[in-house]
């Protein structure tokens, strides 16, 4: 009986630990994934390893209680990277890119569609206010949008740069572009949400993250930023696609 009573105590310890705390689990994630890389293969770097490292290692400033306040309250940025692709390849670099035709893109798979419209289930249960939703012109970033807030805008300033192994310069120009869209103070009582890709937001946290910014890893992965003003902005949390419920009110 009481080995079976230690099993059984052992099984609820386990299911306690899954749980979909940001403020935990994102570390817990982190931790487990630390030995491999979600960086895809074709753009492994230096730079890119380094700012996975940075977003593996950043820390909440708030707990999932205070965050979930924070943004019922309105007033932050989200910048969601776009969910889960059926293959890894860049097609920003394609000589047959045509953000025209989705058939010359990478596209949501199964898993991803099922991540776009969990984050939006999550938000709303959530309670969390939806302001503009912007996205690229990429097929994978607005389809995200649209499976998960059924509206969005699109512009440019999020697309990729046509690069892979991109430059310092690179770099600085997608800071130029998605500062301000970062740093923009929404709608009284409402949140902005972006949704976009890995590379632009590398370039754009490169000025408040050294070094190297963070790259936002896995798919499907939210940054909450605090808008300043005049192209700056403070970087509050991470919330992976799981994660959006448990900043719901007890």
């Amino acid at each position: 009986m009481i080995k079976k009573a230690s099993c059984f105590a052992a099984l609820l310890l386990m299911a306690a630990c899954s749980s979909g705390s940001v403020s935990d689990d994102s570390a817990n994630k982190d931790q487990l994934s630390a030995d491999r890389s979600e960086v895809e293969a074709y753009e492994q770097n230096d730079t890119t390893l380094s700012g996975e490292q940075n977003g593996k290692d950043f820390v909440n400033k708030l707990d999932d209680q205070a965050l979930g306040e924070a943004l019922r309250g309105g007033g932050h940025v989200v910048y969601l990277r776009h969910a889960k692709t059926v293959k890894d390849w860049g097609d920003q670099v394609s000589p047959d890119l045509n953000l025209a035709d989705c058939n010359t893109q990478r596209r949501l798979s199964t898993e991803g569609k099922a991540d776009a419209k969990q984050i939006g289930e999550g938000i709303k249960t959530a309670g969390i206010p939806v302001g503009d939703v912007i996205s690229s012109d990429y097929c994978r970033a607005y389809n995200t949008a649209d499976l998960a807030f059924g509206t969005y805008t699109k512009n440019s300033n999020l697309n990729f740069l046509p690069c892979v192994e991109c430059t310092p310069e690179d770099y600085k120009e997608y800071a130029a572009r998605v500062a301000p869209l970062l740093s923009a103070k929404p709608e009284a009582g409402k949140n902005t949400f972006l949704v976009g890709h890995d590379d632009p937001f590398q370039g754009v946290t490169m000025p408040v993250v050294p070094e190297n910014g963070i790259y936002p890893a896995p798919m499907g992965v939210a940054y909450v930023a605090k808008p300043l003003g005049d192209g700056n902005f403070e970087l509050v949390a991470k919330i992976l696609p799981d994660q959006w419920s448990s900043l719901a009110k007890n």
